[in-house]
């Protein structure tokens, strides 16, 4: 084998879409302020193959805004092609393939991300697409270079789909890796010179995105993590995270963004996390997610002092009865509690909502967007639709009784959050509604006077002054104008 392409595919329909998470594309646009991400797990995926001996190419298209026949030159003797995709990316991502195979008509295709793993067969009905790597996609692009370069048989490679001779779909077992520290501290000068990668969250820039766990104790109806993840939360030990963290800083990084499901999980391992970094003296930002009723008061005043500035929680609703329905795990007067500490011990708070839940009704809607505005007073807040995809329980649930709603596709990088998808089916809801409802939330929350003249007092340099105008000025447009 000559050289392996790892790309982050870029589309025409939007400048910014979030895919540094293993499922593959989860947002875009100007509603979460025009956020870009450094792409994580390609970039650890090309990082296993260099460690392995392999020739990589390392494209981030999407952030460099390059079409393919911008860097037709590097394709030459491209074997294998590697990207991720998921269900509201999947119809962009084979059109992407398509140019990359037609300057490349020797590469083959492997494509990771949830709806490889959740609809493989969908996915391989597709003939740009030859491999469907499922689940984890660290060791088993690996070994699927190994098998393409003849030094293992395909029917070696864990985690892996692909068509077979006579016909149909043949799948190797999944795999569910228990050693992390085996990852290689990712090679992040292959990211491309000169891109600023920005985020409206994050305080210190550079920064870049990791993970210290794979996996949520979550069972949420609505989510596709547990299916992904497996049965258990998995975890890097705190000597590798602090060592890897070392190393960003040593890179010139000043903030780190955890993209684990849940960062709060073990709390041994998380003080110990905090102390390895007093000691070896890393001066770095942070921020990552939790799940209410899962972190305490004590925990919130040790992750400030280690540098944590910011923790996000999906609190999807305002309502018990809606939460209750979907498994989502906690009682809202938890979350009440939980956010008025942090507020107390002075760590800022980000807010994840989702309208169109099972059961919602236009009055719980209005319930929800009340009660964040009024009651939690998140520092910030994304709204988005509750939308079935594959791999969650929910979307089973519509398929059983819709069964047209097919491999999820239909809904796409231009509807997403704009209009319903299937919503109808388990609210008392339209699409259109929906739509509606998610920009009179951000107008509500956003365009609030004593909202904006509290970020005004917020200020404090320049960069505070760039990121909040910039992420302002997107959020209004989406909130007057939609997407």
């Amino acid at each position: 084998m000559n050289k392996i392409l790892v790309v982050n595919p870029m589309t025409t329909r939007t400048k910014n879409v979030v895919r540094d998470v293993v499922y593959g594309c989860w947002c875009k646009g100007k509603r979460i302020g025009g956020a870009t991400v450094p792409p994580f797990v390609l970039l650890q995926i090309a990082s296993c193959l260099k460690t392995a001996g392999f020739e990589v190419v390392f494209v981030d298209a999407q952030a460099e805004q390059r079409a393919v026949a911008d860097y037709a030159d590097a394709l030459a003797g491209v074997d294998l092609v590697i990207l991720s995709t998921s269900t509201m990316s999947f119809t962009d991502d084979v059109e992407y393939i398509r140019e990359v195979k037609r300057l490349a008509p020797g590469a083959r295709a492997a494509v990771f991300g949830s709806q490889p793993t959740f609809l493989p067969e969908a996915v391989l009905a597709f003939p740009e697409v030859d491999f469907a790597i499922r689940h984890e996609p660290y060791f088993a692009a690996v070994d699927l270079a190994r098998a393409m370069a003849g030094d293992l048989p395909l029917e070696a490679v864990p985690n892996l789909s692909r068509r077979a001779e006579g016909g149909g779909v043949v799948s190797t077992p999944e795999v569910f890796e228990t050693d992390l520290d085996r990852l290689p501290v990712p090679d992040v000068d292959l990211l491309p010179k000169g891109v600023g990668y920005f985020n409206p969250i994050v305080k210190r820039l550079p920064y870049i995105t990791t993970t210290t766990s794979w996996g949520c104790p979550g069972k949420c109806a609505f989510c596709t993590a547990p299916a992904f993840d497996g049965p258990k939360v998995r975890f890097k030990t705190a000597d590798y995270v602090v060592r890897e963290l070392a190393f960003y800083q040593e890179k010139g990084f000043k903030e780190v963004y955890f993209r684990d499901d849940t960062f709060f999980v073990n709390t041994k391992r998380e003080l110990a996390i905090f102390k390895g970094m007093r000691e070896r003296g890393l001066d770095l930002a942070w921020i990552a997610n939790a799940r209410v009723g899962m972190i305490s008061e004590s925990m919130l005043e040790s992750a400030k002092t280690a540098g944590c500035h910011l923790i996000k929680f999906g609190i999807e609703s305002g309502v018990q009865e809606i939460l209750d329905r979907s498994r989502k795990g906690y009682k809202v007067e938890r979350a009440v509690a939980t956010f008025a500490a942090a507020r107390r011990i002075g760590v800022d708070t980000h807010a994840h909502v989702m309208l169109g839940m099972p059961g919602e009704t236009a009055e719980t809607m209005e319930r929800t967007i009340d009660y964040v505005v009024n009651t939690l007073r998140p520092t910030t807040a994304t709204f988005g639709i509750c939308t079935p995809y594959p791999g969650a329980p929910l979307f089973e649930e519509v398929r059983a009784v819709h069964p047209e709603i097919g491999d999820g596709t239909s809904v796409n990088l231009e509807t997403l959050h704009l209009d319903g998808f299937y919503n109808q089916f388990y609210t008392t809801l339209r699409p259109e509604e929906l739509g509606r409802a998610v920009r009179r939330a951000y107008r509500r929350f956003y365009a609030r006077p004593g909202y904006i003249l509290g970020w005004v007092a917020r200020l404090r340099s320049p960069n505070d002054l760039r990121r909040v105008s910039i992420a302002a000025t997107k959020l209004f447009d989406f909130c007057f104008r939609g997407d």
